[in-house]
C-alpha cells in the first residue's frame, strides 16, 4: 500500500519541482535588463528608479556590449559584482552610494570596493556565516566556495572597519564603521558571465 502511494506521489513531486524551476527562470528573465543607447544624467536617475529592488539583476549595455551584475536592494547602496569574468579581469566587486542617499548628491560614488578598500577591513556574512573578505588575496576562505553560497544564500551582510586608536589603551583597533544588507533573489544571474571592473 504505501509503496503504490509513493508511486502516485512521484509524478506529482517531479511536475511540482520543474514547476518551480520554470516559474523562477520566468522570474529571472525580469531581471536582466537591456540598455540600447546612451541616457541623460536625469534620464539615468529615473530609470534607476524602475529598476528591481529584490535581488540581483543583470543589465546588458548594447553599445559597449557590456554586462553587468547589480544589486539594488539597499536603499542607500547599489553593489556591482563580478564573479564570472568575461574577456579580461578579475572578481571583485564595488559599492556605491546610491542616489538616495542623504540628499541625492552622493549617487554613483564609491564608497568601498575589491580594488579600493581605503585600508578598511571588509566582512562579508552570507545569511550569518562569516566569509571573511573572499576578495582578498590570501584568503583562507576560497572564492569559489564564497560564490557557492553566495547562490543559496538570502541575505548578504557587508560590514566595513575602519581602524582607530582607542585614548584609553594607545592602539589601534578595529570599529565598525557600518554594516549594509542587500537581499539575494535571482541567484541564477550570477552563473552569467559579466564584463569584471568599470
Amino acid at each position: 500500500m504505501n509503496t503504490l502511494k509513493m508511486r502516485s506521489i512521484l509524478p506529482l513531486f517531479a511536475l511540482t519541482c520543474m514547476t518551480s524551476v520554470a516559474m523562477a527562470q520566468q522570474d529571472d528573465s525580469k531581471n536582466i535588463i537591456t540598455v540600447s543607447g546612451e541616457m541623460s544624467n536625469e534620464e539615468m536617475v529615473a530609470w534607476k528608479k524602475t529598476l528591481p529592488t529584490d535581488g540581483w539583476i543583470l543589465v546588458r549595455f548594447n553599445k559597449e556590449h557590456a554586462d553587468h551584475l547589480l544589486n539594488l536592494s539597499h536603499k542607500d547602496y547599489m553593489m556591482h559584482l563580478w564573479l564570472n569574468c568575461e574577456g579580461k579581469g578579475a572578481p571583485g566587486f564595488l559599492v556605491e552610494y546610491s542616489d538616495n542617499y542623504r540628499d541625492g548628491d552622493f549617487g554613483g560614488i564609491d564608497f568601498v570596493g575589491s580594488r579600493n578598500d581605503d585600508g578598511r577591513i571588509l566582512q562579508f556574512l552570507l545569511d550569518g556565516k562569516d566569509y571573511g573578505n573572499p576578495f582578498e588575496k590570501g584568503n583562507k576562505q576560497p572564492l569559489p566556495e564564497f560564490s557557492a553560497a553566495l547562490k543559496k544564500a538570502s541575505k548578504l551582510t557587508l560590514s566595513v572597519y575602519d581602524m582607530e586608536m582607542n585614548p584609553e589603551t594607545g592602539k589601534d583597533e578595529k570599529k565598525l564603521n557600518r554594516s549594509i544588507d542587500f537581499k539575494l533573489a535571482h541567484s541564477a544571474l550570477l552563473d552569467r558571465p559579466v564584463t569584471c571592473g568599470l
